[in-house]
């Protein structure tokens, strides 16, 4: 037995801790996609649990390459969220006839998602000029749709904030088949058309009368709607051409898999098997009794590495058994409730590529502390470090 087995314990856990040094980053696995088969690598799975390099050709007239991945479902959804983005833009002046573009998204093994790759040319000046006036004709319809006169006074129909979700929604439509080379994106209508519809539903048509003096009643109201609908019209135009003039491409080609697999991955069972103590009685380092012992068990892991962070893919619950009984101070044998000896459930983690610390409970059986099992039974704490070794088992042999 060891009194200082404490001390010492702890002394080399803060050591492990200062001198541990992490893992190599993990490195990229390559996936070439072929255009024809609509395929990686040959037809092959994609890697799993790695951040993925993907490659592929791209026409001289491609400038911008967009990969997507989805859940294996998103073909059965009306409108499927995307897991990850990447996107490949041409350097300027660049004739390369390949894109290569980082994924730093990690597919699970064994699974199976829906992949999208998307290739982008640059718009002409006249399919510009058409899909600008295609924008204004249904934002402007829509605004003229929406708004009804009530006892001389102009009311947005369900409200201002529904009209602003759906003119929105009718910009993101129209520019879905386009990006441009500054990944500028529209984000929605400014604070200014809100308050522009607003002012629109609060305002008395009568005042037309005075801004169009010369004009009949019921035409100069029909003059001062026209004419803040005119403003907002500008307003939208003006917000709207910020996305429309810069450097705009369409879409050229699109290529869809449909629940691609990927690399079968497996199933590892961690077995440790080190060396640990007990502390068995007393409450400081002169009258403390110990009992040490080699100990074997098994780990479940908290997290996954590549899905979880570096801490919780390091820990674990651990469980095991000791090998030997122990003495108390008297002499008397100490041993556990299952399989007769001490057995032990506690927290783990990963101090180096494969020795594992462990701190937790052992269950302990005493024969002389009573005649009931409850009496005879309990529990105390325990460290101890351990090796890993992972085994692996084929589940559909």
């Amino acid at each position: 037995m060891q009194k200082n087995l404490l001390f010492l314990s702890t002394f080399l856990i803060f050591s492990l801790f200062i001198f541990s040094n992490n893992e190599l980053k993990a490195q990229y696995a390559t996936a070439v996609f072929e255009y024809e088969k609509s395929s990686f690598n040959n037809s092959q799975s994609l890697p799993a649990e790695e951040n993925l390099m993907i490659s592929g050709a791209a026409q001289p007239e491609t400038v911008l390459v967009e990969i997507t991945i989805l859940d294996d479902k998103s073909n059965r959804k009306d409108d499927p969220k995307p897991l990850f983005i990447a996107t490949w833009v041409r350097p300027p002046y660049s004739s390369i006839g390949t894109f290569t573009v980082p994924v730093n998204y990690k597919l699970r093994g064994s699974s199976k998602y829906d992949l999208q790759i998307d290739y982008y040319r640059r718009i002409t000046d006249m399919e510009r000029e058409n899909l600008r006036q295609d924008l204004y004709n249904n934002l402007f319809a829509y605004s003229e749709q929406s708004f009804t006169v009530e006892r001389k006074r102009a009311r947005v129909i369900g409200g201002t904030a529904q009209l602003v979700r759906n003119l929105d929604e009718i910009a993101r439509k129209g520019m879905s088949l386009y990006r441009n080379r500054s990944q500028l994106q529209f984000n929605g209508f400014s604070d200014l058309v809100v308050s522009k519809i607003d002012q629109i539903n609060k305002a008395n048509l009568k005042k037309g009368k005075f801004i169009f003096s010369k004009r009949k009643k019921k035409d100069a109201r029909a003059d001062y709607r026209e004419k803040l609908m005119t403003e907002l019209k500008q307003l939208l135009a003006s917000e709207l051409g910020q996305v429309l003039n810069v450097d705009l491409l369409v879409l050229q080609d699109r290529k869809f898999m449909d629940d691609y697999p990927t690399e079968k991955t497996r199933t590892e069972i961690p077995l440790n098997v080190g060396y640990g103590g007990v502390h068995l009685t007393g409450t400081n380092s002169e009258n403390s009794t110990f009992g040490t012992s080699p100990y074997a068990g098994l780990s479940l892991p908290l997290g996954k590495k590549g899905f979880a962070g570096e801490f919780w893919s390091r820990s674990s619950i651990s469980a095991g058994f000791f090998f030997n009984n122990f003495e108390d101070d008297l002499g008397e044998e100490i041993t556990g409730p299952i399989f007769g000896r001490p057995t032990y459930l506690g927290l783990g983690y990963r101090v180096f590529r494969f020795i594992r610390f462990n701190a937790g409970a052992t269950f302990l059986e005493d024969s002389s502390r009573g005649t009931s099992l409850a009496d005879q039974v309990y529990i105390r704490p325990f460290i101890g470090f351990s090796a890993e070794f992972r085994f692996w088992i084929d589940l559909e042999k």
